[in-house]
């Protein structure tokens, strides 16, 4: 076997500008399929990163019905116990109440109904980082009696920062919800359709507020691992009453958000998928180049003893050499360019920030590093070239010396 080896390394140095064309042919065509699906994935990932930890957390329990009919008469309560339970669950970051419902706020002249967010805020930060938003005033505390406000919002009603803001609902079972709150803070949050129509209590003042008592219309878990999902949701639905609770994972919650990635992952997939039939014709090229010019080499080789199987052999060496070349070489190239727009991603700029706004998402492209982009392109390469293989190989075992020696 080694000297089948060394065959075949020679072999593919006798023409070295055939083999460094067929290298950097693959190698080329491999670096930009990989900076392409490193692109792609990223901007997957932000998307779902963006919906998980800008909202809807990994998994949420509500009231059975809630998800359909999110109304405030929907609410419940857990024990503290199992709510003391989850947290200290090594899988679980944090897990987050919320209390939710609809109000009209009015400041002057100006309405416009609006969401209130009953918010326990440490929690709250822990995943979504509401914080990092603020952009006038202060931080609402656990026990604050004061509201934040949206910017887009806080600029249609025309209030500032100690500015008073009137709420006006209907609270749990039909009893009225009415009152003035101070504006601690504005926030400029990242999406347009909450940055217009959301305002944040803690969660004790909205309790107060829809006369809900100590209830919440959501339980959202942070977990440290999306991988964790599966198994966290299964210990949540054996813990809790499944007739009383319903529990959703974020997938759930996201479905036209997964669709949507899912028929342009399609489309992603189709251009990988041209960019590979040029480099099949690119390489299917060379092996039938290669393969017809030694046709006399073959000849000689069989006629003085050597067996056709091995001299496939040494043929189907040389195919992986350049194989495994071209792979490494185009991975090699294309980590340093990942890694640059892995720590500084693509940032949009002009009328292309704002058409991402509107579809809720960060105007950035980011690069991912997943390790199976890296897998998936050296194993389509790899498929290519074993189908290749079967040229040479076919044409070796039929070959006929007397023509071959002739050629």
């Amino acid at each position: 076997m080694n000297t089948i080896l060394k065959i075949a390394w020679r072999n593919i140095w006798r023409n070295k500008r055939r083999t460094l064309i067929t290298v950097a042919s693959i190698m080329f065509a491999l670096f930009f399929a990989i900076i392409m699906r490193g692109f792609g994935i990223g901007s997957y990932e932000k998307m779902k990163e963006n919906a998980v930890k800008s909202y809807s957390g990994y998994i949420q329990i509500h009231k059975n019905g809630y998800w359909d009919d999110k109304t405030i008469n929907n609410i419940f309560s857990l024990d503290d116990e199992i709510i003391t339970k989850f947290e200290s669950d090594t899988r679980v970051n944090v897990v987050i109440p919320r209390l939710e419902s609809f109000s009209l706020a009015s400041s002057g002249e100006s309405t416009k109904g609006v969401v209130v967010m009953g918010i326990s805020p440490e929690k709250e930060d822990k995943m979504t980082k509401i914080k990092s938003f603020l952009e006038e005033g202060d931080f609402i505390g656990s026990d604050d009696k004061s509201i934040l406000v949206a910017a887009g919002l806080a600029k249609f009603l025309n209030v500032k920062v100690n500015d008073t803001l009137v709420l006006f609902s209907s609270g749990y079972h039909g009893a009225t919800a009415a009152g003035l709150y101070p504006v601690k803070g504005i926030l400029k949050l990242p999406f347009p359709d909450m940055n217009r129509s959301t305002v944040y209590l803690s969660i004790s003042e909205a309790q107060s507020f829809f006369s809900t008592g100590n209830q919440f219309t959501g339980l959202i878990f942070d977990l440290n691992n999306i991988d964790d999902v599966a198994d966290v949701e299964q210990t949540i639905t054996e813990t809790i009453n499944l007739d009383e609770y319903e529990v959703m994972n974020w997938e759930v919650m996201n479905k036209e958000l997964l669709q949507m990635i899912e028929t342009d992952n399609a489309g992603g997939v189709i251009m990988i998928g041209i960019l590979y039939l040029v480099i099949a014709f690119g390489i299917f090229g060379t092996v039938l180049m290669m393969t017809n010019e030694r046709i006399r080499e073959f000849s000689v080789m069989v006629s003085v003893g050597m067996q056709k199987r091995k001299l496939a052999l040494v043929i189907i060496v040389e195919l992986i050499f350049l194989t495994t070349i071209a792979v490494m070489a185009g991975i090699l190239i294309s980590l340093p360019v990942m890694f640059y727009y892995y720590y500084n991603p693509i940032e949009f700029t002009g009328d292309a920030v704002a058409a991402m706004k509107d579809f809720n998402f960060e105007p950035v492209i980011p690069m991912s590093l997943d390790v199976q982009i890296f897998i998936f392109q050296g194993i389509a390469i790899s498929i290519l070239m074993i189908i290749a293989m079967s040229y040479p190989t076919i044409k070796i075992m039929t070959l006929n010396i007397v023509k071959g020696l002739r050629s």
